[in-house]
């Protein structure tokens, strides 16, 4: 359980929701972008503060889906069944 908390705080933190992902150093800035959790952010921000419909949020969306995928696929192919 300590470990789950560990990396989602790390995600959490590295997803923006602190500090803007612009404003990160260069390595940051290339783990912000391949953490789920900053795209997530994104649009909660837009939805709340700016007001931003479905239409405005769907590249965002179909980021989150594709990242969706990935992991669900590998976590399938990597599933082991105990008799």
């Amino acid at each position: 359980m300590f470990i789950a908390y560990f990396f989602m705080t790390i995600f959490v933190l590295l997803g923006g929701l602190f500090s803007p992902i612009e404003n990160m150093p260069a390595w940051a800035r290339v783990l912000a972008y391949l953490n789920p959790v900053s795209y997530f952010i994104e649009v909660m921000r837009m939805i709340v503060l700016k007001g931003s419909g479905f239409f405005d949020v769907i590249n965002y969306l179909t980021i989150i889906v594709v990242f969706a995928i990935i992991f669900n696929s590998l976590a399938i192919i990597n599933y082991k069944k105990i008799l």
